[in-house]
């Protein structure tokens, strides 16, 4: 695995990102990792979870399907 690590002024991430204000006039540590693969896994079953939770949310009826879809 790559890592990029660096030494900043402060005040050039704070025109990025909000930092606390005690940031301010310090060096400051930034450290890159690249993502693991394990979160695009993670999104697929947060998918199936939400597909899942969706199955009976409309109620049933006695209506044909043709018949719903004339409504």
């Amino acid at each position: 695995m790559e890592v990029v690590r660096k030494y900043v002024d402060a005040s050039s991430l704070m025109t990025i990102m909000k930092l606390p204000d005690n940031f301010k006039n310090q060096k400051l540590e930034v450290i890159i990792l690249p993502t693991e693969e394990k979160e695009s896994v993670e999104k697929k079953e947060n998918v199936k979870d939400i597909v899942q939770s969706l199955v009976g949310a409309i109620p049933y009826t006695d209506k044909t399907l043709s018949e719903l879809r004339d409504k």
